[in-house]
Order: structure tokens, then sequence, then C-alpha cells
């Protein structure tokens, strides 16, 4: 590890971190900081080296640094975003770090802008979106007005503002939760900091996955309406050809979407430095430094072992939700992996004996083996109808729309100009998207079958039961298993809006009409920040 500069900017409110991890051709959001509203003194900016080049495209701005460390993890060990984060969070002196895009653009107003909002709330997770321009004529960055990015070429400009912001109907998907993410340190130090499990290694996730525990700490989720971010395209700019985590089909980490629904707040495994931060406070930054880097890491991460699968992950020793499997919520506790039905509250591995069914493993492998072999004939049976329904329904559906040329979401192929992928090179990737989507949405429906099955019982939850659901496809597979009866007939609909939602949510916090409602997990994933303060006071229930 290795300081090529370190800060010596007396109480700057903001830090600024950014990463890189030899990659990085151009460093231009330094020069828009050069030209801020507010005095240089009221922030900082920090530079995360993962690996050891000293950067020719920082050295250009080098008077706009004032922290320049240097990771030096060994070039065959995998980069890891989230361990740059935390280097970033311990070495900050501001009150409120931000974490964005080091190749990005930005107006004089931009540290203002994150200034003000924390004025007016001080408990935010604050994200800015970013417009995004797909012109390969803008690389190598030429310094285009910020009127030419928001003009030909950008893919995500509507009216004035970025799509993801004016998004009611899918709003996780097009937004761009990587682009700038803000929160007071102190509040990042308190949940534990990035999560450094191996789920998180390589383009998945980014910064989003603190402000889903944020949120479930308490925290305000807010997208600033009015200051965003400019970027113009450049190659591997979606991540192509690199080594991906667990996640969606549209490059969202499902492992922190799980972290949201089942309201986790720490992360699966803690940087050793913020959690001596977060138990001592008053621990001096020099005592820090030497444990940034846990000793097993740059081992760990090699890509010979991430894409063999040989890799055992790590988890800190508490109880830790780590996911779901076919209606189960998985839990860790020490050394033990247990699982029960997600619709049941959680009580800890030491009240099995209080779950309607339980099991447990010395592995993740193992307890998903368990919970087959104990899954009932009709339930079996229901998962299997749900490969089969969505495997025609997205057929149908990509069909019918002929999305076989748009390669990614948010930031896809319209509006680009200039050479582009092959025919072959395109098909490839959407077949890939399409496995891994389809197997995330299969995921989903099987999770509601045992625990709307669970509620069959009757006298054990004599309250009606409302489901609502967020999509036609779920809408249609639950009428299905109701028909049969492969799940009670519990009353079913489909919310339109958000609006919507947050209505229903406020007549089921309303305890003069006692009623258990449900909502689907990609439904609450689309409308959580309004609705989220409701979940954790247990007002109604996310499957």
């Amino acid at each position: 590890m290795k300081f090529i500069k370190r800060s010596a900017r007396p109480n700057p409110k903001i830090s600024l971190i950014l990463l890189d991890w030899s990659v990085r051709e151009s460093f231009h959001l330094l020069h828009y900081l050069g030209r801020q509203d507010v005095s240089r003194d009221a922030f900082e900016v920090l530079v995360v080296e993962y690996y050891s080049r000293v950067s020719d495209a920082i050295r250009k701005f080098e008077d706009q640094v004032d922290t320049w460390l240097l990771l030096e993890m060994p070039e065959g060990c995998y980069y890891h975003k989230h361990v740059m984060y935390n280097a970033g969070i311990v070495l900050a002196r501001g009150e409120i770090c931000v974490i964005c895009d080091s190749d990005a653009m930005v107006k004089p107003g931009f540290i203002r802008a994150i200034v003000e909002a924390f004025e007016k709330d001080p408990r935010l997770a604050l994200h800015l979106d970013q417009f995004r321009n797909n012109r390969r004529d803008f690389y190598p960055f030429s310094y285009p007005s910020f009127e030419a990015v928001e003009g030909e070429g950008c893919i995500n400009n509507a009216g004035g503002k970025t799509a993801g912001i004016l998004d009611r109907k899918d709003p996780i998907h097009s937004r761009n939760y990587g682009a700038c993410m803000c929160a007071r340190r102190s509040d990042l130090i308190g949940i534990g900091g990035a999560d450094e499990h191996v789920d998180f290694v390589g383009h998945i996730c980014g910064p989003y996955d603190m402000t889903f525990r944020l949120v479930n700490h308490g925290r305000k989720e807010l997208w600033h309406p009015s200051e965003f971010l400019y970027h113009t395209w450049h190659p591997g700019q979606a991540g192509v050809d690199n080594y991906l985590g667990p996640h969606d089909g549209r490059h969202v980490s499902t492992t922190s979407l799980a972290a949201l629904s089942a309201r986790r707040v720490r992360p699966l495994l803690e940087n050793p430095a913020i959690l001596r931060l977060r138990e001592h406070p008053a621990t001096p930054a020099e005592a820090l430094i030497p444990m940034l880097i846990r000793p097993e890491g740059p081992v760990e991460w090699r890509r010979e072992r991430l894409e063999s699968g040989s890799l055992q992950p790590r988890f800190d020793a508490c109880d830790l939700h780590l996911g779901y499997y076919q209606g189960f919520a998985i839990y860790r506790d020490g050394g033990v992996f247990y699982a029960h039905l997600a619709i049941e509250p959680h009580r800890g591995r030491h009240e099995a004996a209080s779950y309607s069914q339980y099991v447990e493993a010395t592995t993740v492998a193992a307890v998903k083996g368990r919970i087959g072999t104990e899954t009932p004939l009709r339930t079996a049976l229901a998962i299997v109808l749900a490969k089969v329904f969505v495997v025609l329904w997205q057929c149908a559906h990509y069909l019918k729309r002929r999305k076989l040329g748009l390669l990614q979401s948010g930031a896809g192929r319209q509006g680009a100009v200039g050479p582009q992928p092959s025919f072959s090179a395109r098909l490839k990737q959407r077949l890939a998207q399409f496995a891994v989507e389809s197997r995330t949405i299969v995921d989903s429906l099987a999770d509601l079958v045992p625990n709307l099955r669970r509620l069959a019982g009757g006298a054990s939850d004599p309250m009606p039961v409302r489901v609502v659901v967020g999509d036609r496809r779920t809408e249609i597979y639950l009428k299905l298993l109701r028909a049969v009866r492969a799940i009670p007939r519990v009353r079913l609909e489909r919310a339109e809006s958000d609006e919507q939602v947050e209505r229903i949510v406020a007549e089921a916090a309303d305890r003069s009409r006692p009623e258990r409602l449900i909502l689907t997990r990609n439904l609450y994933y689309c409308t959580y920040p309004p609705i989220a303060p409701l979940y954790l006071a247990r007002a109604f229930t996310v499957l």
C-alpha cells in the first residue's frame, strides 16, 4: 500500500471517493471539480487505485487530488470495488462521502446541490442520475458541451430530465445507481461500510448495496430532481468481459436485492478497518490503514478461483440473511447454515422448533439440497410449471418487441452513433441475458408458492390475505395456480403505479381494516423508497 498524496485539507464538508483499477483512460471529472461554485476547501478528492499504476490521466489533474492511494493488490487478483469504497470511507475527512463516476461531467453547482440536500435532511442516501450519450465521436473524451451530451446520441433524455427519474414502473433498472451515491460518513460506518463478500467482486455491484442497507437502517433514499452527471461513450462502459457476480439478468445484484427485502443492515463480510471504526470511532487513521486489506483477499479473489467455482465464500459469524431458495429464507449463524419459510417471522436458529418447516446444514448447497428433498409434490409441480411458463412468456415477449438488438438496459444501444457490435455478438449476449433473467424470474415465482400454500392452514392466520403483484406475468401465473388450487384463494390484484402501491400500503397500516398484505419482491424493489418505513414497521409482508 502506497500513498502518492495525502490530504491536508482542513475540515472538508464533502469527501469525493473516485476509483480506478488500472483501467480508466480519463479522469475528466477532476477538470469539472476545479470549476465548482463553492470554496475548494468545502470538499476533498480521494483517488483509490486497486493495483499499482500511477495513472497519467490523474497526473494531468493532480492539483485537484488531495489523497491518492495505491492499494498495490497483485495483478492476478480480480478488482473489488467495495474494497476501494471502504478504503475511501476510512480515509475520508468529510462529513459526507460521495462515491461517483470519475469519467463523468458535472456542472458548477454539483457540490453545492449535494450540500444543500443534506442541509435539508441529514438522514439521506442521496443519488444523482446520469445522462448517457452513445456517440462514438466524443471518444477519446473531447470536452463536449453539456447541451451536446444531452442532444444527439443521448439515450435517456426525457425533456431535460433523465428517463429514470421520471420512471414510475421500473426505476431500479432505468436509473443509474452507480453514477453518484452520497451518504453521511457516520451512517456508512454505522451499517458496516461496503460489503466485501465475493458476490461483489468485479462488475457487480456498486454503491447501491450500501443504499439498500441504509434504507433498512432507517435512512431515506432520495434522487436529486434537478442535478445530474453527464457521461459519454467509451469502450467497456457496460462491463463487457468483466467477471459478474449473481445478478438478475440486467446487472442488478440479486444479493443486494435480497438484503433490501430481508431488511438486512449488516454486510455479509465487513472490512476489518470499518469494523474497528464502527466499534471504536476514535481509532486514528494510521492504526486503520494496515487493516484495509484482509490477508486472504489477494489469494481468494484471483480470476481462476472465481471462474472455477472452487471458492468457498466467507461470511461474518453473526446471524445473517443470505438469500432465498424455493420459498425459504437462508441464513448463516456461526458455522451453520439454516433456512425456514420466508413468510414466517425470523426468530433465529435457537427458535428452530417454532418454524413450520426448518432445515440446516454445514453449507449453502446442502441446505438447498435438503429444501429440494422436502418440497411437497404439489409445490414441486408448481415450480416446474413456473419454468415452462416463464420460458414461453419470455420468448413471446422478446419476439413481440423485437428486442434482440438491445444489449443493455438503461445504457443500451438506442441512439448509438458509430460502429456497432456484430449480429452474432449481440445474439450471444442477448441469449445469455435471456437465460439469467428467466432464471431470476422463475426463482421469484417459485418463492411465492410454498409461502402462499402455508396460508392455506387458515386457523393459524385468520385474517384475509391480499396479494399485490407488479406485473401481468406474475398475476397470470398466480391465477393459474389459484384455479387449480395449488395455492389458496387469496385476494389477488396488480398495481399499476407507485401511487397505487402507496395507497394500498397505507390502507394496510390502518389497523381498523385487518388484512394481511403481501407484496411480491419484484414490486417492492420498484416502489420501496416511500413505503420502506412501513415495511420496517412490519405493516406488510414481502415475498
